[in-house]
């Protein structure tokens, strides 16, 4: 038994010691591909551009995560209003694509409307988010993103809000009751700089009432009807300087 035991324990050292010298082995073959790898980097320029090429295809993402994240972002901190462009990419090495200012003219203002928002690199500034508009590029109403983003926010926020007064009295204190709750929204929204306008009558209007929004005919059929009219801010996509010399006046 005792002579079992002995050669178990004397298999068990052979075997540890096989591992160990493996283990030596193999990373002694390890390094010599390091090694390897790093001449080969430093003198190659085939296998350099080889491997940077490989690195590229494994390492080139689609942007539409990345961009999921800044419009969260900029609406957790700017609001929904803001244009989710001239903002920075973190941990991004360079675009896929490199493009100047000519390039993107023909994308940003496309004869068909279709505009393509590039992401493009500036010296200094790192890789930014360098445009703001929709498929919808030739109407002048859904232009941008956040106009088309703050419209979709109001109406589903009023539209939620109002839920709570379905099946109350078509009567004036509940057209009161509404118009104030969606006019106190807005001078919020407003505020916040989420509507144009240098005030509140400016920005914003709440219709609701019989012989303003409805009939006597809607009433009977048990229809409220509320109009809510809105000036969406826009942003300012281009800006235009103007510098003159003028003659001295002392």
């Amino acid at each position: 038994m005792i002579n079992q035991l002995n050669n178990d324990l004397s298999l068990k050292t052979d075997r540890k010691e096989e591992l160990k010298n493996k283990y030596a082995e193999l990373n002694a073959k390890e390094c010599d591909k390091t090694e390897l790898h790093k001449t080969l980097y430093a003198t190659s320029a085939i296998y350099h551009n080889i491997v940077k090429d490989a690195l590229f295809q494994v390492n080139c993402l689609p942007v539409s995560a990345a961009m999921a994240g800044i419009y969260t972002m900029v609406d957790n901190t700017r609001g929904v209003w803001k244009a989710p462009a001239n903002v920075s990419i973190a941990n991004v090495v360079s675009p896929a694509v490199n493009l100047a200012n000519a390039d993107q003219e023909d994308l940003n203002v496309p004869v068909n409307g279709k505009a393509i928002n590039a992401i493009r690199s500036f010296v200094g500034e790192g890789i930014m988010v360098w445009g703001a508009r929709t498929l919808d590029g030739n109407s002048l109403d859904w232009r941008y993103i956040n106009v088309r983003r703050t419209m979709i926010m109001l109406e589903e926020s009023v539209k939620n809000a109002t839920r709570a007064y379905v099946f109350e009295l078509n009567v004036a204190n509940t057209w009161v009751n509404i118009k104030s709750m969606i006019s106190n929204f807005l001078n919020g929204i407003w505020k916040r700089g989420g509507l144009a306008g240098s005030s509140p009558e400016d920005a914003y209007n709440v219709h609701v009432g019989l012989g303003e929004t409805m009939t006597p005919e809607d009433i009977l059929e048990g229809i409220m009807r509320v109009t809510v009219l809105v000036a969406v801010a826009r942003p300012a996509e281009f800006i235009e300087i103007t510098f003159q010399q003028q003659m001295q006046k002392s």
